[in-house]
């Protein structure tokens, strides 16, 4: 029988692991039951499989991952029926690394103590955890109408292109591609996600292009039909 985790509220317990510490063993699945939410940095290698665990066992998480991550075909699917999202302060972060990563010209330090760090940009807090800024709305200042060449068509989708998130129309209810970064932004309530252009069957090539040039990927967006929205387009 497996160990169990006593704590109590004052207190941060740490319990020494007994055989290696993957998140894969039967060791570390008996603690994982027992957690109420958890807080970690798995191995980015691993990011998928460890995402599935963190599904499978239903658990309420907090961890960090390469917000590129997104474009996986195992984790886009779960933004897209709105089980996970980003949590706030995503972006660069100094990492603790053993003392054998080769020194750098930057992104690279070694504290008073010893410590080497490098520093990663594209990093992101995944979480299931319900935060305000999922429910707040971008503010849309920008208008379709009159405005058309600056939102072109795709040669190859039905759909139009916005180049910047906080550039989407506040008039338009047709289907957008937006760059990845929309995610961070994306609150349910306003937009729905059709999908990624690369797992979208009916995308030749599996990007957009626009006058034959290929666009970096994108996320189809449509508009909700709210109030607020109505209000907008008229």
């Amino acid at each position: 029988m497996l160990g169990t985790i006593d704590y109590d509220a004052l207190k941060t317990l740490r319990v020494p692991l007994k055989h290696g510490g993957d998140f894969r063993s039967e060791e570390c699945i008996n603690y994982l039951q027992q957690a109420d939410i958890v807080i970690t940095n798995p191995p980015f290698s691993l990011f998928r499989e460890y995402m599935a665990q963190l599904m499978k066992y239903k658990k309420q998480f907090l961890i960090i991952g390469n917000e590129n991550a997104i474009t996986y075909k195992e984790i886009f699917p779960l933004f897209q029926q709105n089980k996970l999202w980003f949590g706030y302060n995503n972006g660069h972060y100094w990492f603790r690394v053993p003392s054998s990563y080769g020194a750098k010209k930057t992104d690279y330090k070694v504290d008073d103590e010893g410590n080497t760090w490098r520093r990663m940009g594209n990093i992101g807090w995944f979480t299931n955890i319900d935060i305000e800024k999922r429910h707040q709305s971008l503010d849309l200042v920008f208008r379709y109408e009159n405005h058309e060449h600056d939102y072109p068509t795709y040669d190859n989708y039905d759909a139009i292109e916005v180049s910047r998130f906080a550039n989407i129309p506040s008039d338009y209810m047709g289907i957008m591609g937006v760059p990845v970064t929309f995610v961070n932004h994306y609150n349910p309530d306003q937009f729905e996600i059709i999908g990624l252009d690369a797992f979208m069957p009916d995308i030749k090539k599996g990007r957009m292009y626009v006058n034959g040039k290929r666009k970096f990927a994108r996320i189809l967006i449509r508009r909700r039909n709210t109030k607020e929205t109505e209000s907008k387009v008229n």
